[in-house]
């Protein structure tokens, strides 16, 4: 009995993840038919923006980044997180498609309180009326993961509970194992994109979903980043209450005020009390960032609270970034580089933080740099917006197909983003302006004689393990000389890359050229109903034309599919 229900139950997950599977399929299909026509320059065919094929109507056309970001958006909570994450990677996607997909907003329909109520119920040590006195069932904020409610502790605390969505780590897990099967299927037939570590990657994007899938991570996150500004009476972090949060329950202090995107419309602010916010914000971050090395990695709007004392919360600590302290001093160098226009100062630097690619391209970027600077001219670099400087580093990096580290791109990310946020409040904020005073402070701790010892103290470990090994390391690399072991792979990357390129610039142009005679075909026989009879001879040439005309597109489009991943 028990073996037949577990066969019954495998089944079930089976035709389970086939469904998903279909969906995914076709959300990508639906949307990837706009994003082909827009890359071959035939997006005007299908005009998308009609509503064709469940697209949002609109006036004006759609452009590639916004297919690619609708198709993510309806597949659920794995693929916005996805998307999330690889709006960080401008070096990897491109920086147009990186800030689109940065637009992605996981806010969606809220669930009906009696779906969550279960898993409430569930979680809490004790009967919900034993913990809380009052309890608000009408969600203040829905996400593709969870709701968040307002309620009151007896004590009279005013707190916020983030419950988990039902069923969410199913379906999560379910994409995840999909995804998996097809990138592991994929890299194993097409060694021609091993330039990009794509397992890696996803392997870093699961557990970086997963984490976040356990809400006691970001309540950790919520005590870490409250610990670093203990004592700071500028900055406030909600208080977690362990007695109450597991991992699909979160309960915290509530921060009352007013997001920062509601605070730009606020007549009532003075343009000292703006620029004194937009300052503490920075302030808030750089201390996360090169003082500590852990940083709120999500800083949109929606996540700083003004208080009505003119404080500024910081919620939704499920995203954060983390930085060595050697990590900090590299990007140290690589802005103050940046700051002077040292283009082989920001190489070093950029190699240094374990941006990767062979040396012979940095010849090419080092000229990009040179272009770069010679457009900004005379301009001073306080005067330099951060979001179009990271920009124009992204662009670089991917032009040059440099693969930037994944917490150092998250960073990048996370910099733009609080630039944003201080403009938001202060129109007339300058980022770099803000930076300068923090960046010396910082070099000043760097350079003082504790830190000196400790970097000595530091290298003089590394030196003494590297001496130890050493003999070891010289011994075997002797025996496989002696033996013939030790073989040397070259590999011609350049052209590999190119010949690739220019395989799918071919696919695509096949393909468009057929979609494009497919859809003229259908729009004669349109024409042609109308203005001839239905019986006629003329009819039935052109209904066989144009069921000659999709057989060739399904065979065209199967061979190229074919060709690409075998």
């Amino acid at each position: 009995m028990t073996m037949r229900w577990q066969r019954r139950n495998q089944a079930w997950n089976r035709r389970r993840q086939w469904r998903r599977e279909r969906q995914i399929v076709g959300a990508l299909l639906r949307h990837g038919l706009g994003l082909t026509l827009v890359g071959t320059g035939m997006g005007w065919l299908l005009p998308f923006q009609w509503g064709l094929l469940s697209h949002p109507r609109r006036n004006e056309p759609y452009s590639g980044p916004e297919h690619l970001r609708m198709a993510f958006e309806d597949l659920g909570p794995t693929f916005i997180k996805l998307a999330q994450i690889l709006s960080t990677r401008g070096d990897l996607i491109g920086p147009e498609y990186a800030s689109e997909l940065a637009r992605l907003q996981s806010a969606v329909p809220p669930v009906p309180f009696p779906d969550m109520a279960p898993i409430l119920d569930n979680e809490l040590p004790a009967p919900r009326d034993e913990v809380f006195a009052t309890f608000d069932t009408d969600p203040i904020g829905s996400a593709s993961i969870g709701q968040v409610y307002r309620a009151t502790l007896h004590s009279g605390k005013a707190v916020v509970v983030k419950i988990q969505k039902p069923e969410v780590r199913a379906i999560v897990e379910m994409d995840l194992a999909i995804l998996e099967r097809w990138i592991r299927r994929r890299t194993s037939r097409d060694s021609a994109d091993a330039s990009y570590d794509v397992e890696g990657f996803f392997e870093e994007f699961a557990f970086t979903l997963r984490n976040e899938l356990d809400y006691t991570n970001e309540g950790y996150n919520a005590d870490r980043i409250g610990d670093i500004h203990r004592g700071d009476t500028d900055v406030s972090i909600p208080t977690i209450y362990w007695d109450y949060s597991t991992s699909r329950v979160l309960v915290m202090d509530e921060i009352r005020g007013t997001n920062f995107a509601d605070v730009a419309l606020d007549t009532h602010l003075t343009p000292d009390d703006r620029h004194r916010l937009a300052e503490v914000a920075l302030h808030t971050a750089f201390t996360q960032i090169f003082r500590e090395g852990f940083f709120h990695a999500d800083p949109h709007p929606g996540n700083f609270i003004v208080t009505e004392d003119l404080r500024i919360g910081l919620v939704d600590f499920g995203m954060v970034g983390t930085l060595t302290e050697r990590q900090r001093e590299d990007f140290l160098d690589l802005a103050s580089s940046m700051s002077s226009g040292d283009t082989e100062g920001i190489l070093d630097a950029l190699w240094a933080l374990g941006v990767t690619e062979p040396e012979s391209h940095r010849r090419g970027v080092a000229r990009d740099f040179d272009h770069l600077f010679y457009r900004v001219g005379d301009k001073s670099f306080e005067d330099l917006a951060a979001g179009d400087m990271l920009g124009e580093l992204m662009r670089i990096a991917h032009r040059h197909q440099l693969q930037f580290p994944a917490d150092l791109a998250l960073l990048f990310k996370v910099l733009a983003m609080l630039e944003s946020v201080a403009v938001l409040v202060d129109s007339d904020f300058l980022f770099f302006r803000s930076l300068e005073p923090e960046m010396k402070a910082f070099l000043r701790e760097r350079t003082s004689p504790k830190k000196f010892l400790r970097r000595v103290g530091r290298d003089a470990l590394d030196v003494a393990r590297l001496a130890d090994g050493l003999p070891h390391r010289v011994d075997r690399l002797l025996q496989r000389l002696e033996t013939g072991d030790l073989e040397l792979a070259t590999r011609e990357r350049g052209r590999e890359l190119e010949a690739m390129a220019l395989r799918r610039a071919v696919d695509r142009l096949a393909l468009g050229t057929v979609v494009t005679l497919f859809l003229v075909a259908g729009a004669v026989y349109v024409l042609a109903v109308e203005v001839v009879d239905t019986g006629s001879s003329h009819l039935t040439y052109l209904r066989v034309l144009l069921a000659a005309g999709g057989v060739a597109l399904v065979v065209l489009g199967a061979r190229i599919w074919w060709t690409r991943n075998r």
